[in-house]
């Protein structure tokens, strides 16, 4: 992990107690990109802007989030970006969404692969709140991805092949298959 400049940080996304078990890892502040509908919390709203959260509308290409990633990222930021969109019940690597290596290709900063496991012990998916768990929760930070070639490529195809690229290292970390077809539209929950 880069300790000062741009990097973008991307785990998978099993669990609501995915993001702070991956602040708690990481060796530097970051900036997260959080659903939007978790603003509209009178008190958690408030808090995910102290702690660095900023709204992405999940299910678009969410021009004004992908900016203020950009604009973080370019600014040395690190900026935490979890490309599948949300979690699923059987805690599976899902289709990722093509925001976090759009965001790669632009600015050209490293990009960590993060394997996140254990948190569904925590938080199960769809559970309203956490709850004791002894199970061993893991966050374990992948080397940066090469994505240079793919630079000097414009369009679609660059942002599929990082996207892909992303894809397999998040799958070997994991020890999953890699995922198949489009990302899951997310629910506004």
């Amino acid at each position: 992990m880069p300790r000062s400049g741009g990097v973008l940080i991307c785990p998978n996304h099993v669990s609501d107690a995915d993001p702070p078990a991956v602040a708690a890892a990481l060796p530097r502040s970051a900036w997260f990109m959080g659903k939007e509908e978790l603003f509209d919390i009178p008190v958690l709203g408030m808090l995910l802007r102290l702690y660095r959260v900023f709204p992405v509308r999940r299910n678009t290409a969410d021009r004004a989030a992908l900016r203020r990633a950009e604009d973080l990222l370019k600014a040395g930021e690190a900026v935490v970006v979890f490309p599948e969109g949300g979690g699923n019940p059987e805690a599976t690597l899902q289709p990722l969404n093509p925001g976090a290596a759009l965001l790669a290709l632009r600015t050209g900063v490293p990009v960590i692969p993060v394997a996140v496991a254990g948190t569904p012990g925590m938080w199960p998916y769809g559970a309203p709140a956490p709850r004791r768990s002894g199970a061993p929760v893991s966050v374990t930070f992948g080397p940066p991805l090469e994505l240079s070639d793919l630079a000097r490529r414009r369009g679609g195809a660059a942002v599929t092949a990082a996207t892909q690229r992303l894809a397999e290292a998040l799958a070997a970390m994991l020890g999953q298959p890699v995922p198949q077809g489009k990302p899951p539209v997310r629910s506004a929950v």
